[in-house]
């Protein structure tokens, strides 16, 4: 017994210990090689002369605008599906998380034929719409699970209290399952903040872009200079590094979130 106690031990600090590097590794290496050339000089240049902090203030309002709509969508879709009755209710969920299989390359001809009809090509809304869709599905299911570990019972005496259902909603059910939120937000963040493909096509004018299409406009200009172009990419993960590590503890109680259900 207390051999199989340290082999489990040892197998788990390999593997430990392999993830730490898989992540570590790559960004280590895009540090070091950022500052290939120029230094620090790099990130000087990077952040005083081609108007990176644009591109940072459209991701952050795209993101957060996703944000508001996403959590709110799930919100209310989430409570209805694990608390209320309804018809066919299980045939809705269903395809709601139907959406998780839809990859963005599949709609990305169709709404960028939608968008160009409609005149909002290079326009926040162009992406918006998109994001909605391919983010909510999975923030459904996390904000739903933490609703299904919610004590009906618990409802149950406020409605018959006189509480209302919008108000129990928001005044009992969403300060229970705030671990499951705020997993939902950060989510819903970083996935806005860190896509690509969308932002690539619908974003087209400089002025309007985000953080994600610089790799793509910098290797024109710095396919020579490694050092300046690592760090345009290294200046990109920062956000999202610093979110993980700041929230991390919220991150883990939301995935754990409906573990335990009544």
């Amino acid at each position: 017994m207390k051999t199989m106690r340290v082999l489990n031990g040892i197998f788990r600090f390999i593997v430990c210990a392999v993830c730490t590097a898989a992540i570590l590794l790559p960004i280590s290496i895009l540090v070091y090689g950022s500052f290939q050339g120029g230094g620090i000089g790099n990130y000087i240049d990077i952040l005083t002369k081609y108007h990176i902090q644009t591109y940072f203030l459209n991701s952050l309002i795209i993101s957060g605008l996703v944000v508001v709509l996403v959590v709110t969508l799930d919100l209310l879709a989430g409570f209805a599906l694990s608390k209320l009755n309804f018809p066919f209710k299980n045939a809705i969920y269903l395809f709601l998380l139907s959406a998780l299989l839809l990859p963005a390359a599949a709609i990305l001809v169709p709404v960028f034929q939608i968008n160009s009809k409609l005149g909002i090509l290079n326009t926040y809304i162009a992406v918006l719409g998109p994001y909605v869709v391919l983010i909510a599905p999975f923030n459904l299911l996390t904000i739903k699970n933490g609703f299904d570990a919610l004590p009906n019972t618990v409802l149950e005496a406020a409605l018959i209290d006189g509480c209302g259902i919008m108000k129990a909603l928001f005044k009992i059910a969403v300060p229970m399952c705030r671990p499951a939120i705020i997993m939902a937000v950060i989510w819903t963040f970083l996935s806005s903040w860190n896509e690509y493909m969308m932002a690539f096509v619908m974003l087209r004018k400089e002025e309007i872009m985000t953080v994600t299409v610089i790799p793509t406009k910098f290797q024109s200009m710095y396919g020579g200079n490694v050092g300046k172009l690592y760090a345009a990419l290294f200046i990109i993960l920062v956000p999202g590094i610093a979110i993980y590590l700041v929230m991390q503890k919220f991150i883990i109680n939301g995935l754990n979130a409906g573990a335990v259900k009544e």
